[in-house]
C-alpha cells in the first residue's frame, strides 16, 4: 500500500462534503470546525496555501503513516484470510493524507483518505478500517452481491465487530467504534447473528436479509 499526498483530491472532497450529512454525521460542520475560513469561492487558493505552509508536517506524517501500516500489515492480512478464506491483496491500495477529517474511501480505485492531524494510533485505526472495507467488498463481489444501502451499513457494522477481535486489537490498540449513530440499533441485531459463528458468506447474507427489514 502506498501513502501519498493529493491536493486535487482534497479540493474535490471539500466540494463534495462541505454540505454532506451521512448516517447522522455532519461532515460540513467537521470541515468548518477545522477550517473556519474556507468557503466554496476560496477553497482552491486556501488548499494550495495550506499545503505550502504545512509541507514539512504533511511529508513527515506521510512517512510515519507508511510506518504505521508496516507494523500492522501481516496481522491484518492473516486475520482477513482466516475469516474470508482468501488472500487480500493490498499492492494497489493507496492511502492519501487529507487536511479534512472526512476519511472517505473509494472502492473503485481501492483508495482512501486519512486526516493528517490524527495521532498515530488513530491513523492506524483508519488504515485497518478502510482496508477491511476493501476486503469485505472484494468478498461480497466474489459471491455475487451488489453494492447498496444495506451492504454499506453491513460493511460499517462488520468493521466494529471484526476489528474488535482480540487478535486484531493487540496490534491496533484502539477500540473500533461505530462512527454512524444511525446504525447503533442495527449493530446490536447483527451482533446476535455474528454470535452464531456462521461462515462468512452465510453471515453476510443473513445479515443483509435482516437489515432489509428495517424501515427505509
Amino acid at each position: 500500500m502506498k501513502v501519498e499526498l493529493n491536493k486535487q483530491l482534497d479540493k474535490d472532497i471539500y466540494l463534495e462534503f462541505r454540505k454532506s450529512v451521512v448516517g447522522g454525521v455532519n461532515f460540513g460542520e467537521i470541515i468548518r470546525k477545522d477550517h473556519p475560513e474556507i468557503n466554496e469561492e476560496n477553497h482552491e487558493e486556501y488548499i494550495e496555501n495550506f499545503y505550502k505552509l504545512h509541507q514539512k508536517e504533511l511529508q513527515s506524517t506521510r512517512l510515519d503513516t507508511a510506518g504505521c501500516y508496516g507494523e500492522i500489515k501481516e496481522v491484518l492480512k492473516t486475520n482477513l484470510k482466516k475469516y474470508f478464506g482468501r488472500e487480500f491483496h493490498d499492492e494497489n491500495c493507496v492511502c492519501y493524507l487529507s487536511i479534512f477529517n472526512c476519511n472517505p474511501r473509494f472502492l473503485e480505485s481501492q483508495s482512501f483518505q486519512v486526516y493528517y492531524k490524527r495521532p498515530r494510533n488513530l491513523r492506524n485505526e483508519v488504515l485497518v478500517h478502510e482496508l477491511t472495507h476493501f476486503a469485505f467488498y472484494d468478498f461480497c463481489r466474489a459471491i455475487g452481491l451488489e453494492d447498496d444501502k444495506q451492504l454499506w451499513e453491513l460493511s460499517e457494522i462488520f468493521n466494529v465487530i471484526f476489528l474488535n477481535l482480540p487478535g486484531l486489537q493487540k496490534v491496533i490498540g484502539v477500540e473500533e467504534k461505530l462512527f454512524y449513530p444511525d446504525l447503533k440499533e442495527k449493530l446490536a441485531d447483527i451482533k446476535k447473528i455474528w454470535n452464531e459463528n456462521l461462515p462468512a458468506e452465510k453471515f453476510i447474507k443473513e445479515s443483509l436479509k435482516h437489515l432489509k427489514k428495517f424501515p427505509a
